[in-house]
This record gives C-alpha cells, sequence and structure tokens, in this order.
C-alpha cells in the first residue's frame, strides 16, 4: 500500500492552500521541476534546502513546516506577534485589552 511520508503531504498542503500546482512551486521557490516531480513520484524525502526555500515561497517558517499543533501565520500574523513580543508587559496588556475591545466592536457590527 502506498503511504506518502510527511514532507510529501505537507508540501502538497502547503500548495493547495497557495494555489500552486508543480510548476507554480518551482517557480515561486527556485526548486527545479524535475526534483519536485522526482520527489512526488518516489515519495522521497526532499532536502532540508529543499523544505527550506519551499517554506519561503509559501511564507512560513521550517518550524511552522513541522510543528502541525499550530496554525500556519500569515506575513501580518508574524510581524503582529513580532511586535507584541518586544513590548513590556504593561504594553502587552494594553494591546490585549484594545484588541478585546476591537473583537467585541466587531461582534456587535460597530
Amino acid at each position: 500500500m502506498y503511504n506518502e511520508n510527511f514532507c510529501i503531504r505537507r508540501i502538497k498542503e502547503l500548495m493547495k492552500r497557495n494555489g500552486y500546482n508543480t510548476y507554480h512551486l518551482s517557480k515561486q521557490s527556485g526548486v527545479s521541476l524535475s526534483t519536485l516531480s522526482s520527489m512526488f513520484e518516489k515519495n522521497t524525502e526532499p532536502r532540508v534546502e529543499t523544505i527550506e526555500k519551499i517554506c519561503a515561497a509559501c511564507n512560513i517558517t521550517v518550524s511552522q513546516f513541522f510543528d502541525r499543533s499550530s496554525a500556519d501565520l500569515t506575513a501580518n500574523q508574524r510581524q503582529l506577534f513580532t511586535s507584541f513580543n518586544s513590548l513590556n508587559p504593561e504594553h502587552q496588556r494594553m494591546v490585549l485589552s484594545f484588541s478585546s475591545f476591537l473583537e467585541h466592536e466587531e461582534e456587535h457590527g460597530r
């Protein structure tokens, strides 16, 4: 029975999410079309460098590629987390309070 390895499954998930076919992924990542095709046909583990390029093309980190417990973040979400983490605790509390306020406003259609 054919069983795709984790990396191949994950790459296909990312391709679907980004609307890429093999050709588009090749162009966006810089990984040759023959390398991608061979990987998919033979169900072989990609090299680390290949995974890094694919992650960059899909706008995720290598850590996110392997960590299925957290959702993939958009560029704006990553920026928000980076900014939040650079704040002191008091300012973090203020951001969370403002975020709760905005969420409440959205729920009530304001």
